[in-house]
């Protein structure tokens, strides 16, 4: 039987999130999943919030900034306001989105795709040609033009634009 490498534990990894002022209330989680079925996205992540948690109480650094679930998290904050410790999970995701950046670790192409029209647009998503040629047919005005120069020099000053390569 072949066996797979154990993940690299980083020991100090839990001490400096729960040290951090967004990471105290991590030890609070004792893992009843609300944050997890509260989620609206959970199901397209590949580690849940709940076990998100865990792992970094683990010292599972590596496999948590190398998920797709800290980029798929939408920000609603449901795991915040719904935990019945009071576990910052949303604040700790974004978190370790700095922190892979930080590290070098490769941002999937969907986020800086976002990024990029959010730089561009001022809006997330754009429209496509198909919805574009709809709304021409249904006698919709054109969508209204964002003014994106406070969002450019925003990204432009904390490097956001250098990194996800938006410029």
């Amino acid at each position: 039987m072949m066996r797979t490498p154990s993940p690299k534990v980083d020991k100090t990894f839990f001490e400096q999130m729960k040290d951090s002022h967004i990471g105290r209330t991590l030890s609070y989680c004792y893992q009843c999943g609300t944050c997890s079925s509260s989620c609206p996205v959970a199901e397209e992540m590949d580690i849940k919030p709940h076990q998100i948690v865990e792992l970094i109480k683990m010292g599972l650094k590596d496999p948590i900034l190398q998920s797709k679930a800290i980029w798929q998290c939408s920000t609603c904050y449901m795991c915040t306001e719904r935990c019945p410790q009071g576990v910052q999970l949303t604040s700790v995701i974004l978190s370790l989105r700095d922190i892979a950046m930080r590290e070098g670790v490769p941002i999937p192409g969907a986020v800086k795709e976002s990024c990029k029209n959010l730089y561009d647009t001022g809006r997330l998503l754009t429209l496509s040609q198909f919805q574009k040629e709809r709304r021409a047919k249904l006698q919709l005005p054109d969508m209204p033009q964002i003014d994106t120069s406070l969002t450019k020099e925003l990204a432009n000053k904390t490097r956001v634009a250098d990194i996800l390569k938006v410029k």
